[in-house]
C-alpha cells in the first residue's frame, strides 16, 4: 500500500507534468529518504535528488554574541530554490558553549517562521546545534539533550526538517574519537529518536571526515548499539584533504550496510580548485560524482549578495546539477526537454565537433561530419526515472559505463545502474551526462594512445567540469539525417577597462571602502596572493577576498603578506588630512602610498574581539592636489574595511 507521503509525492510530480509548476515549490516537501538502488546508502530528497544548499547561523556567532541573527524573507527562500537550484537551508540554531547562558528555546518563535517559510519555498531545512568558536566539545550534554527534546517534537510531524544531532562534538577527525564519544552520539540518537521517531537524524558531523578505518569502528559501535540507517546518515565536515575525504566515502559505498552520508559544512575556498596543486578538485564536483550532498557554509546572514559570488566559482568549477525547482534555469534546467520514451536520438559531441556512433556495436566513438540516421550513429532513449535516461544502440544493447576508465559501450540487455544517465540541461541548451552506476562522473571524448602510435578516440565517464567542450552534448531528432548544429549561444561579459571602480576616482576628503579598488585585475589594481575571491562577496571575477561585514557591506577579507589595492583618488586640495583607517581581527602592518609616495610609514593595527569587531586605527597625512593613485600595501592579521579622510585645519 503507498503511504502518505510517497501519494503526495506522486501527485505533486503529476501536477508539475501537467503544467502547475508552482505546485512543487509551494508543497511542503516529503521526508528524505535513504535510497540502497546503486548498492550503497545514499540521503535523497523526496524527488530522489541529492541535498544541497547554504547555511544560515542563529547561534550567535564566534564567540557567542559576536554575529546578529538575520531572518531571511520569504522572497529570499524562494529565490534559494527558483534561481539558485539549491534545496536545503543548514540552520545553526542554538549554541552549546561556556558563553552562552540563554536557555533552550530562546530562538523558537523565529524558527517556527522559518519552518514555514522554508516549507513554502519548497527547501528542506536541517537543525542543529551550534558551538560558538568553541569547536571540537561539548559543553552540557544537558542542554543538548534539553534542546532536542523541546525541538524534537515541536517539528517531528514537518516532513521537510531534519535534525542533526551536533555541531563538531569532537576535535580534528574521526581518529580522535574515544569510545565515551561514541556514547554522546547514542545518548543524542535515543534522545531525538524518543521525540521524533520519523525524522531523518544526522549523526557525528566530524570536523574533519579522514581515516576510513576509525570511521569504520564508530559507524559498527553504534550500529551494534541500535542506530538505523534507515533513518539516520553520517554528517561531516570538509576540513581536510579531498583525498581523505573520497577514501571514506568509497568506504562507505563499498562496505554493506554502511550509512549515507552528508557534507553539512566546508570551506568556501574549496569550491574552486586551486590551480597551484596538481590535479586539484573542486570539493562539490567530487562530492557530486560520489552522490553526497553538500552544504555550502555561505549565507550565514542571509545576505543574498554572496549568492551570485557562490553561482560564479560553482560555474568556475564546472559544477552542475539538476535543481528540483521546474522554474530554476541555473545552473541547469529544472524543467529539462528530454525526448519521449522510445524516441529515436543523434548525440552530437561538442567537443569534438562531430556525431556519435557505435560501429559494429563497439565503443562509443564521435568521428562522423554528419548524421546519417543508419545503425551505427542512431540510438534509442528510454526514460528510466525522473531526469534519468538509457540509451540503447542498432544492436539492441545498452550503452553501460563499467567504470570511470572504460570505454562507453553497447553491451548490456537490461538497464542497471550502470547503464543509466542523469540528463541535465544546461542553460544554452547543452546536455551533460551524468553516469549513475558507472563511476558517478560526467560522460566526456577522450582520446587513447596506442601501441605503434596509434590513438583510439571514445566516450569515457571520468569528467566533473560540465563546463568543458569534451563533456557537452546535442541531442537531436534521429528520424531523419542531418548536419552539426549551430554553436550555442555564449555569454559574453564585458570587462571593465582599468580606472576607478565607480567610473570617477574617489574624493578626499571623503570615504574610500577598500573593497571599491580600482578595475585592471592583478597586478594592475590589485595584487593578491590566490587566484579567487573565496567568499565570491561583492566582486566575485576579482581575485580579492571579500566576505560581508557585520555593519553591513562588505570588507576585504583573509589578507596576506605581500598584497596590495589601488585606488584613484582625487585630493580636492593639498593639506593635512587625518585617516581613519577601520580594521578589524589581530594585529597588523600597513602602509598607503600616493603615487609612489609612502606618507603613512608602518601603520600598525590593534587587536580587536574577533574578525568582525571593528575599530579605527589613525594617523595625519600629508597630501598633494589632484588625481592620483593610491596603494594600500597590506600585511597579514586582519580585516580592512575602509579608509576615511578629514582635513585638518592647518
Amino acid at each position: 500500500m503507498m503511504n502518505r507521503n510517497t501519494l503526495l509525492t506522486h501527485l505533486t510530480l503529476l501536477l508539475a507534468i501537467l503544467g502547475g509548476t508552482s505546485s512543487l515549490a509551494d508543497a511542503e516537501r516529503g521526508r528524505p529518504v535513504i535510497d540502497d538502488s546503486l548498492g550503497f546508502k545514499r540521503l535523497l530528497s523526496d524527488r530522489g535528488t541529492l541535498l544541497r544548499g547554504v547555511s544560515l547561523s542563529w547561534d550567535g556567532g564566534d564567540p557567542y554574541g559576536s554575529q546578529r541573527k538575520f531572518m531571511p524573507s520569504q522572497a529570499s527562500l524562494d529565490a534559494l530554490a527558483r534561481d539558485y537550484g539549491y534545496n536545503t537551508v543548514h540552520l545553526y540554531l542554538e549554541g552549546d558553549s561556556s558563553g552562552n547562558t540563554d536557555p533552550v528555546g530562546y530562538n523558537v518563535e523565529d524558527c517556527d517562521i522559518l519552518v514555514d517559510r522554508c516549507a513554502k519555498a519548497g527547501l528542506y531545512l536541517i537543525i542543529t546545534i551550534g558551538c560558538n568558536g568553541e569547536n571540537g566539545a561539548i559543553h552540557s550534554m544537558d542542554f543538548i539533550q534539553d534542546f532536542w527534546r523541546f525541538y524534537g517534537p515541536r517539528y517531528k510531524d514537518r516532513t521537510h526538517v531534519i535534525y542533526e544531532a551536533k555541531n563538531e562534538p569532537v576535535h580534528f577527525t574521526a581518529a580522535h574519537w574515544r569510545p565515551e564519544d561514541w556514547d554522546d552520539q547514542m545518548t543524542m540518537y535515543r534522545t531525538i529518536r524518543k521525540a521524533a521517531p520519523e525524522t531523518m537524524v544526522l549523526l557525528f558531523s566530524y570536523m574533519g571526515f579522514r581515516y576510513e578505518g576509525a570511521v569504520a569502528d564508530a559507524i559498527r559501535n553504534v550500529t551494534a548499539r541500535g542506530v538505523d540507517w534507515n533513518n539516520a546518515a553520517v554528517a561531516w565536515h570538509g576540513y581536510e584533504t579531498r583525498q581523505g575525504i573520497e577514501a571514506c566515502l568509497d568506504l562507505l559505498s563499498r562496505t554493506p550496510g554502511f550509512p549515507a552520508t552528508l557534507c553539512t559544512e566546508f570551506w568556501p575556498g574549496d569550491t574552486v580548485p586551486d590551480p597551484s596543486i596538481e590535479d586539484d578538485e573542486s570539493y562539490n564536483a567530487a562530492f557530486e560524482a560520489h552522490h553526497t550532498g553538500w552544504l555550502q557554509f555561505q549565507w550565514l546572514a542571509a545576505n543574498d549578495a554572496e549568492l551570485p559570488g557562490l553561482a560564479y566559482r560553482l560555474d568556475r568549477a564546472g559544477v552542475v546539477w539538476t535543481p528540483d525547482h521546474p522554474a530554476c534555469r541555473w545552473p541547469a534546467s529544472g524543467s529539462p526537454r528530454i525526448p519521449a520514451d522510445g524516441a529515436p536520438v543523434a548525440i552530437f559531441d561538442r567537443g569534438r565537433e562531430r556525431f556519435v556512433s557505435a560501429p559494429g556495436g563497439g565503443d562509443l566513438t564521435s568521428t562522423l561530419e554528419q548524421y546519417t540516421g543508419d545503425a551505427d550513429d542512431r540510438f534509442t532513449l528510454e526514460r528510466v526515472g525522473p531526469g534519468l535516461v538509457a540509451f540503447k544502440a542498432s544492436n539492441g544493447a545498452y550503452v553501460s559505463a563499467a567504470c570511470e576508465t572504460d570505454a562507453l559501450t553497447p553491451i548490456a540487455t537490461d538497464v542497471g545502474p550502470r547503464e543509466t544517465f542523469r540528463w541535465i540541461e544546461r542553460p544554452n541548451g547543452d546536455v551533460v551526462l551524468r553516469s549513475i552506476g558507472g563511476g558517478g562522473h560526467l560522460v566526456r571524448s577522450v582520446t587513447r594512445e596506442l601501441a605503434g602510435g596509434l590513438t583510439l578516440e571514445i566516450l569515457v565517464a571520468d569528467a566533473d567540469h560540465a563546463g568543458l567542450a569534451e563533456t557537452n552534448y546535442v541531442i537531436l531528432d534521429g528520424r531523419t539525417p542531418q548536419s552539426a548544429p549551430a554553436a550555442p549561444a555564449s555569454a559574453t561579459e564585458n570587462t571593465p577597462a582599468p580606472g576607478p571602480f565607480h567610473g570617477r576616482p574617489h574624493a578626499i576628503p571623503g570615504t574610500i571602502q577598500f573593497v571599491d579598488f580600482d578595475h585592471g585585475g592583478e597586478g594592475v589594481a590589485y595584487h593578491d596572493s590566490a587566484p579567487d575571491n573565496i567568499d565570491g562577496f561583492h566582486r566575485p571575477r576579482e581575485g580579492v577576498d571579500i566576505q560581508a561585514s557585520s555593519e553591513g557591506g562588505s570588507v576585504v577579507a583573509w589578507i596576506e603578506d605581500g598584497e596590495w589595492l589601488r585606488f584613484t583618488v582625487d585630493v580636492e586640495r593639498a593639506g593635512r588630512f587625518r585617516l581613519d583607517v577601520r580594521h578589524a581581527g589581530g594585529e597588523g602592518t600597513l602602509r598607503i602610498e600616493f603615487d609612489d609616495r609612502d606618507v603613512t610609514g608602518e601603520l600598525r593595527t590593534t587587536s580587536t574581539a574577533n574578525w568582525q569587531d571593528w575599530t579605527d586605527s589613525s594617523v595625519v597625512v600629508e597630501l598633494d592636489a589632484g588625481v592620483q593613485e593610491m596603494y594600500a600595501r597590506l600585511g597579514a592579521g586582519y580585516n580592512l574595511r575602509s579608509a576615511t579622510f578629514t582635513k585638518v585645519d592647518d
